[in-house]
């Protein structure tokens, strides 16, 4: 008898291989669909002058299907259109990136675990709380990457398990990402397509953060008090064995000390942070200002903390290759608009949306948006990528459909 060969399970090509899908789709397309235009009037408003898509001006234009060096340039003009965005990412990461390798996160974590004496429980909250926050004003999710090895130790040690760590690494970030108050990349970028004041909106934003970091927290919360008290209901019981094992071979002797330095470092994050994020809100700061703060403070922190000229070179330099794809991503997306744009196939793509929607109430055209951007994000999964995928159709669409600007912000953030 022959051997039964194993069949091969579906795996999720590379995010490249998708946005790559895509642009040959678009392209495609633009042979196909015909080119169409809306026409655009000019209105000064609070907030300067905006360009708002006309109802029912939409016409047919000469069919212009994109070339062969269309397609070739499409990526390098895709990053030149979102220079801004492909920076930002890059100098927020990289001041992040300081700041983790000054080892300052581990330090404020060990240290918030020592003040909580043996209310442990408090923990959970405290630090879900805090890495929320820190995810609403400035995103960088992947920094849950950064927080689980610091975490699982910790948790090890106060009787929690490993799935108790992981839901506060994960989950504080990742809430606080999803329903961000001032991310530039989710946020930022769908306000300046959608032609809104920048941030504007975050109230309402914050109310819905306040109620799903308090709902994650008590669930978070509830389960780690079950497992305390009876480890046999940890839904990572094997696993934790084994790391366990490794973590106590690894686990170097003593405390962890941070030097004076570090503590002043510190300091310097809980002064500049919080002034940072007024004066972006205050000022309505745009990506350049943006960027440039954040990398400031992982800067300045570094060198507080003691950091060498040399060291602090270096670390930026790991700081910004760990960010390269986030960064490429934003720029290979916007190639997927620059196509549709030489192909004059956008605003098509808009009219045949907006027939389909046109008898639909807005509430329920909004909806449906909130689940076909879900949809997308299987296929991608970077925020600033579909934001740039996916705005500058949504954006005259909602405009024609009746459907608030800062409703589409959200539903395409969340």
């Amino acid at each position: 008898m022959s051997e039964l060969k194993p069949r091969k399970s579906f795996k999720m090509p590379d995010i490249y291989i998708v946005l790559a899908i895509f642009i040959l789709v678009m392209a495609a397309l633009t042979y196909i669909i015909p080119a169409g235009m809306y026409e655009r009037e000019t209105v000064e408003t609070a907030h300067g002058v905006k360009e708002f898509v006309v109802a029912d001006s939409y016409h047919r234009v000469e069919q212009s299907p994109v070339s062969f060096m269309d397609l070739v340039t499409a990526v390098p003009d895709g990053l030149k259109r979102a220079a801004s965005i492909v920076f930002l990412t890059f100098m927020v990461g990289g001041g992040m990136g300081l700041i983790k390798r000054a080892g300052l996160i581990d330090l404020g974590v060990h240290k918030l675990a020592d003040s909580v004496g043996d209310k442990a429980i408090m923990i959970i909250p405290i630090l879900m709380v805090l890495f929320s926050t820190l995810g609403a004003f400035i995103g960088v999710p992947e920094l849950s990457l950064a927080y689980l090895p610091i975490l699982l130790p910790l948790f090890y040690r106060l009787g929690y398990d490993g799935m108790t760590a992981m839901a506060v690494s994960l989950l504080g970030p990742c809430m606080g990402f999803t329903y961000g108050l001032t991310i530039p990349g989710s946020v930022g970028v769908g306000q300046q397509i959608a032609q809104l004041e920048m941030f504007s909106g975050s109230g309402f934003r914050a109310l819905v953060l306040l109620i799903v970091v308090v709902v994650a927290v008590l669930y978070t919360m509830r389960y780690a008090m079950k497992v305390k008290t009876n480890p046999h209901l940890s839904l990572s019981r094997d696993s934790d064995t084994v790391m366990r094992q490794k973590l106590a071979e690894m686990e170097p002797e003593g405390e962890i000390n941070a030097t004076r330095r570090q503590i002043l470092a510190g300091y310097a994050c809980f002064i500049m942070f919080p002034t940072a994020i007024a004066a972006i809100l205050i000022n309505n700061l745009g990506f350049e200002a943006i960027g440039g703060l954040f990398l400031f403070i992982g800067l300045t922190a570094a060198a507080i903390a003691g950091k060498g000229p040399q060291q602090i070179c270096d670390d930026l330099n790991a700081s910004m290759r760990d960010m390269m794809v986030a960064a490429l991503l934003c720029g290979v997306a916007s190639a997927i608009a620059v196509v549709m744009d030489r192909g004059v196939i956008t605003d098509t793509l808009v009219y045949y949306l907006e027939y389909v929607l046109r008898n639909t109430p807005p509430s329920l055209s909004a909806v449906g948006v909130f689940w076909t951007q879900s949809l997308f994000n299987f296929l991608v999964p970077g925020a600033t990528a579909l934001t740039v995928l996916t705005m500058p159709v949504l954006s005259p669409l909602a405009s024609l459909l009746d459907i608030p600007q800062q409703v589409i912000v959200s539903a395409n953030a969340w």
